[in-house]
């Protein structure tokens, strides 16, 4: 049996190591927001813009591709249903997104974007690594494709189907200027336009928020 000096000396221990462990193990923070800095960004709730306001389309054939930036600094811009749906795309599935971009070597948060193939053709094939960026004059290939659709493999889409993907890239693509999609030897340029519309947003959202 322990004398109450023991037992005195016991305790006073326990709590020495216990403050030792949880200096050595400090609160974990709060994962930053994929693109940009939190302080930085338009508040969410606040914005009118639909996804097809901010996506690039661009026709190969049969084949429409649509590409959607997914960079918190755009999607905020977004109404608050198209938001959340888009933002919960990528924080589900963050740690499968970081891991692609660093088994590419890619490293801090990768550009990540909503790739989908469409057609209004009975049937059409799709080449899932030929969707590529081309920002600041260097041309980007995709470091990662997650699946998000369970046929994406076939590389096929029937009619008036969607097979989609979250793409990482690197995080050198820069959304505050002009970059183009490229696919099969096409090119768009509509991403210049569609910057406009974000800056305009953008001002009418903060607007709202301090309002």
């Amino acid at each position: 049996m322990y004398n109450d000096k023991q037992l005195f000396v016991c305790g006073a221990a326990a709590v020495i190591l216990l403050a030792a462990c949880s200096a050595a193990s400090p609160p974990q923070e709060a994962a930053p927001e994929f693109g940009s800095e939190a302080q930085t960004l338009p508040p969410p709730g606040y914005g009118t813009l639909r996804q097809d306001d901010f996506t690039v389309a661009l026709q190969s054939g049969d084949t429409q591709l649509k590409v959607t930036p997914l960079d918190e600094a755009v999607i905020r811009l977004a109404a608050p249903d198209t938001y959340q749906r888009l933002h919960g795309l990528v924080d589900s599935r963050r740690e499968r997104l970081l891991g692609a971009a660093y088994s590419a070597g890619l490293r801090g948060e990768p550009a990540v974007f909503l790739v989908s193939f469409f057609t209004r053709a009975k049937q059409a094939t799709y080449e899932p690594t030929n969707v590529q960026l081309l920002s600041k004059g260097i041309l980007y290939r995709p470091a990662g494709i997650l699946p998000l659709t369970p046929e994406w493999g076939r590389q096929q889409v029937r009619q008036e189907e969607t097979q989609s993907a979250l793409y990482v890239f690197d995080p050198a693509v820069d959304l505050d200027v002009t970059f183009e999609v490229e696919y099969q030897g096409r090119r768009s340029l509509a991403w210049a336009g569609i910057i406009r519309l974000l800056q305009a947003e953008r001002g009418r959202v903060m607007s709202r928020a301090e309002g």
